[in-house]
């Protein structure tokens, strides 16, 4: 457990466990508070995402057996504060991959191609669905992701559009094959 999971655990503890949530105002308060022990945006979104994924367990395990206790209402108070300070760190917050992750200027410019001729291709093939195009055109936007995250994404995305039935599933481990060509650390992702 890391250092950001145990704050978090300490801090529902102290606050939802021992009912200290009366209104939204002061758990606003304590939580931002609490946030100001973090520098980076991700520690505050992974504490709030733990806090968040707690709540809805005990809301979900104390709801078997309530009989209308106020103990919904209190979490439920929350979790809305919880989701108001992830929206405002979502505002600012810009993902960066680790350096090593990124791509190049010529990787970029190498998929972007491949993305075109892989549409070209699909084209050719009789595969004129526009989800096909509008799915392969949002990848040119996502190269900040980072090499992983951006083959992950492309993976989920031929995955959907294997289980929806547009693409068979040799199209699609054709498609992440080419895709993939030249970056050893993504090849095995599809299998």
């Amino acid at each position: 457990m890391n250092i950001v999971e145990e704050e978090a655990n300490s801090f529902y503890r102290d606050l939802f466990s021992r009912g200290k949530i009366h209104n939204l105002g002061n758990f606003k308060s304590d939580l931002t508070l609490k946030l100001y022990d973090f520098n980076k945006e991700r520690d505050k979104l992974d504490f709030l995402k733990i806090l968040r994924i707690k709540a809805v367990a005990d809301i979900d395990n104390h709801m078997k057996n309530c009989n209308g206790c106020g103990y919904e209402k209190e979490r439920k108070t929350g979790i809305f504060a919880i989701d108001q300070e992830i929206d405002d760190i979502n505002r600012f917050y810009n993902y960066q991959p680790q350096p090593e992750q990124t791509f190049t200027n010529q990787e970029e410019s190498n998929l972007h191609a491949k993305l075109n001729n892989i549409l070209s291709e699909l084209e050719k093939q009789g595969f004129g669905q526009q989800i096909i195009f509008d799915e392969i055109e949002d990848l040119k936007n996502h190269f900040n992701l980072g090499r992983k995250s951006w083959f992950q994404l492309v993976k989920g995305k031929l995955f959907d559009l294997t289980t929806e039935k547009v693409l068979e599933k040799t199209v699609i481990t054709a498609i992440f094959t080419t895709l993939s060509d030249g970056f050893q650390e993504v090849s095995k992702l599809i299998e």
